[in-house]
């Protein structure tokens, strides 16, 4: 073993560094992991922390705000297209009831209720067409990343966007069934209401139960 590598451990104990600030620092300096986990277990069982992983630190999380706003795009543009396909029976029974007579429901949608519903659904299927392929794309890339240095799982970005993404599409659905179960108290549960529901259920739990297994790995694996 290096007498170099000895005598330094040796000055760095003398100034009260735990072994965990020793082997950091020598793996720093350029000293191979076998080498100091050898000489630390001399006189300490204490395990040589892995490399350091910042030179892929500020990259991923930035990579991860890409993958969270496409995530955040796709999931509302696909559930807009649903609730406005739920809502269109609705408007039509509306538009041809004796208060709005000869009315499609287009034209109801557009002119009484101020509410451009052909225009919306050419934005939602627009923001489907650019953020699928990039959430795609996004997605396997941080995969292998996650493969690659498993120490990304720390990220502190990555754990903040999964909290966020957690606590927002708990909310939605926390909201969503409030509403529905006061229809049902008030007597005005339609089955409307239900697909709305059922819409929510379908895009935002999925979302949820992911992040929240993901949150668990991380949880065992760190």
């Amino acid at each position: 073993m290096s007498s170099e590598l000895t005598s330094y451990i040796e000055k760095a104990r003398g100034k009260k560094q735990n072994d965990g600030q020793i082997a950091s620092s020598l793996l720093a300096a350029g000293w191979q992991k076998e080498q100091i986990t050898e000489a630390l277990a001399q006189d300490s069982d204490i395990p040589v922390p892995p490399p350091p992983v910042a030179h892929v630190g500020m990259w991923t999380g930035f990579l991860y705000i890409l993958f969270f706003i496409a995530l955040y795009v796709l999931a509302t543009s696909i559930a807009g297209i649903f609730h406005v396909w739920i809502d269109k029976p609705t408007l039509t029974s509306l538009s041809s009831s004796t208060n709005y007579p000869n009315v499609s429901w287009y034209d109801f949608a557009t002119y009484y209720l101020g509410y451009d519903t052909a225009s919306l659904v050419r934005s939602y299927i627009a923001a489907i067409i650019v953020s699928y392929p990039l959430f795609v794309v996004l997605a396997v890339i941080l995969k292998r990343q996650i493969l690659k240095h498993p120490a990304v799982r720390d990220l502190r970005s990555r754990k903040i966007l999964f909290y966020i993404t957690l606590i927002g599409t708990f909310l939605i659905l926390l909201g969503d069934i409030i509403m529905t179960c006061y229809d049902v108290l008030a007597n005005s549960m339609t089955y409307i209401t239900f697909r709305h529901l059922l819409v929510s259920l379908l895009i935002a739990g999925p979302i949820f139960a992911y992040f929240i297994s993901e949150v668990k790995n991380d949880s065992k694996t760190s």
